[in-house]
C-alpha cells in the first residue's frame, strides 16, 4: 500500500491564490490605516493653533466702539483690543509678532467677529457681546476646525 501524503499542483496553485487574496486585502487595511494615520495628529495641532490665537484675541481689551472697523497697519504686534483681529487671515500659522512658526506652514488661520450675537439670557444694560471665531483650515483636512469665544465688556 502506498501512502504518499503530497499535494497537488492543482491544491498548491489555489493556495496561493487563496493566500494571496488574503494578504491583498490585509495590505489594503494597512495602506488605508496608515494613508489617514496623520489626520488625527494635524487635526490635534489645528485645534492647538485655534486655541492660541483665540486665547491671544480674548485677552485683548474691548472696543471702545461697535462694529468693528479695519485693523490697524502693523499685524498682530500692534492690535489694542478684539477688534482689531476682525478679518484677520494668516497663511502659515504665526506667533503674536508676526513671525512664521516652523513645520505649520501649511496651516490657514482667519478670525471673524460677529457683534450682532445672541448670547444665552440677559445680559445687564450696556453689557455687549462679541463672539470670536477662529477657523483653522489645512490641505489634509475635510473640514476646518472652528474655535469660538465670546468677549465682554463687563
Amino acid at each position: 500500500m502506498n501512502n504518499n501524503k503530497a499535494f497537488t499542483l492543482v491544491e498548491l496553485v489555489i493556495s496561493i491564490v487563496i493566500i494571496a487574496i488574503c494578504l491583498t486585502g490585509t495590505m489594503l487595511a494597512f495602506i488605508t490605516v496608515a494613508k489617514f494615520g496623520e489626520d488625527p495628529m494635524i487635526q490635534q495641532q489645528a485645534i492647538s493653533i485655534g486655541k492660541s490665537y483665540l486665547e491671544e484675541i480674548i485677552t485683548k481689551s474691548f472696543p471702545q466702539t461697535l462694529p468693528c472697523h479695519n485693523p490697524p497697519i502693523g499685524g498682530r504686534a500692534v492690535f489694542e483690543n478684539v477688534c482689531d483681529y476682525n478679518g484677520l487671515n494668516n497663511v502659515g500659522a504665526e506667533d503674536q509678532n508676526g513671525k512664521a512658526i516652523p513645520n505649520l506652514n501649511n496651516y490657514t488661520v482667519r478670525v471673524t467677529l460677529d457683534t450682532a450675537v445672541a448670547v444665552l439670557g440677559t445680559l445687564s444694560a450696556g453689557t455687549s457681546v462679541i463672539r470670536v471665531d477662529v477657523i483653522v483650515s489645512h490641505p489634509a483636512l475635510t473640514t476646518a476646525m472652528v474655535i469660538s469665544g465670546y468677549r465682554t465688556n463687563y
